[in-house]
């Protein structure tokens, strides 16, 4: 008889080997070995651990959805260790060919999540909020491509090319996968809690894409109102994990955890909206290299990851079996 998976059993595979190569990495740095930047390693714990791990607790309807997902999943560590390749070389059309394979990982995955939209014919937030986390990878795997080939569009300096890879594959796919994951698990919640979580995710599903105009376009002071957008989803969902998180995961470990990841982005959110206001009203702030240090740090390692593993190893509250899924079937909501 087939036993289910409890606790840390249930963490996938390829998170704990993509976890294993990137403290490999982060040692051959410290050692001198090889050339990487906090940057570089603060995106490689993206593909190598964040992405299986949030993979993992998506499910899609049966069809096409789940099998482009399962598709995505089945490949995802080769297209982790080419990303990884892609930095040990010099930057250039090698590198981005490379980091092309994490490309069509993500490619894929998205091209589920818009077909898990348009089967379930709804938008319900849970529904819009899990999709747009897959797509949001996506686009950041875009730039990881051009950040690898030397491409700065825009007139963007090569820094903040990668670190809009960065962005979009923690705020973008991590942040917003766990506010969709914290509103399904308030699913039955009639108090303020979920209010409050739906708020969030639709926060993050907009603030990212704002954010992203605010650079893209003459606009620069949507560079400051995604910010505020992205900071307040990102807090909300925090605060609701930390006050909600024993009825939300059922183990000791996971609760810790979660409540762990839901203080870590409080100072983050708050650098990330003094940076992009500083950068459009031309106030002093931290450089790039600070936010990295300690916005980049706190949101990867502690919201990002940390959370992620609480929801993997979790179980419900509800007395589900399993991890938490997010094969929520809104059809008609």
């Amino acid at each position: 008889m087939r036993t289910t998976p409890s606790g840390w059993q249930r963490l996938p595979v390829s998170a704990l080997g993509g976890g294993i190569v990137w403290l490999a990495l982060v040692t051959s740095r410290l050692a001198g070995l090889t050339h990487l930047t906090l940057i570089d390693l603060l995106f490689l714990l993206a593909p190598l651990t964040i992405a299986p791990l949030g993979l993992a607790v998506i499910a899609f309807e049966e069809g096409l959805p789940q099998v482009l997902l399962s598709a995505a999943i089945r490949v995802q560590p080769v297209g982790a260790l080419l990303a990884v390749v892609a930095f040990l070389l010099p930057i250039g059309p090698p590198a981005a060919i490379l980091a092309t394979a994490w490309l069509l990982v993500c490619a894929m995955a998205a091209l589920g999540a818009l077909a898990y939209l348009v089967q379930g014919r709804s938008l319900h937030p849970v529904r819009l909020a899990t999709a747009a986390a897959v797509g949001f990878m996506a686009f950041g795997a875009i730039w990881l491509v051009l950040a690898r080939g030397g491409i700065a569009p825009i007139g963007l300096s090569p820094i903040i090319v990668e670190m809009t890879a960065v962005h979009f594959h923690f705020t973008g796919f991590a942040a917003t996968l766990m506010a969709a994951l914290l509103l399904t698990r308030l699913r039955d919640d009639r108090g303020v809690a979920r209010q409050v979580a739906m708020a969030a995710s639709l926060l993050l599903v907009t603030g990212s894409p704002v954010l992203a105009l605010g650079w893209a376009t003459p606009v620069h002071a949507l560079q400051v109102a995604g910010a505020i957008l992205v900071a307040t989803g990102v807090v909300a969902t925090a605060a609701v994990l930390f006050f909600k998180c024993t009825s939300l995961v059922e183990s000791t470990p996971a609760r810790v955890l979660l409540r762990l990841s839901a203080l870590a982005p409080l100072l983050p959110m708050v650098l990330a909206v003094e940076y992009s206001a500083g950068h459009v009203f031309g106030f002093p702030t931290l450089d790039i290299q600070g936010m990295a240090l300690i916005h980049g740090d706190l949101n990867a390692l502690g919201f990002s990851l940390l959370g992620l593993v609480a929801w993997s190893i979790g179980g419900s509250a509800y007395g589900e079996t399993g991890a938490q899924r997010l094969a929520l079937r809104f059809r008609s909501t």
